[in-house]
């Protein structure tokens, strides 16, 4: 956290050493769980079709970028789902 804007919180996920990605922990508690339901549907919902897909059809590649995505969208969730647990002790909902 930056000592100027505490609130804004780096995503785990942030390449390099400046923090790019950045979430605000002052958002609500809902605010925050919807962000966080909202990437790990999109993670489940590529996963089933990966689950789903021939893997004669697919190259190695593919898979190997449909894990990664899924694994960044599963970063930023846990770290959004942790944002909010700090928003319900701080009250706000």
């Amino acid at each position: 956290m930056n000592k100027d804007t505490p609130h804004l919180i780096p995503l785990t996920g942030n390449a390099g050493k400046a923090p790019v990605l950045l979430l605000d922990g002052n958002c609500s508690y809902n605010d925050l769980q919807d962000c966080a339901d909202m990437r790990l549907s999109a993670a489940k919902d590529m996963l089933r079709s990966l689950s789903l897909l021939d893997s004669s059809e697919a190259d190695g590649r593919d898979l190997q970028n449909f894990a990664h995505a899924a694994a960044v969208l599963l970063e930023d969730a846990s770290d959004l789902l942790a944002a909010a647990r700090q928003a319900v002790r701080r009250g706000l909902s």
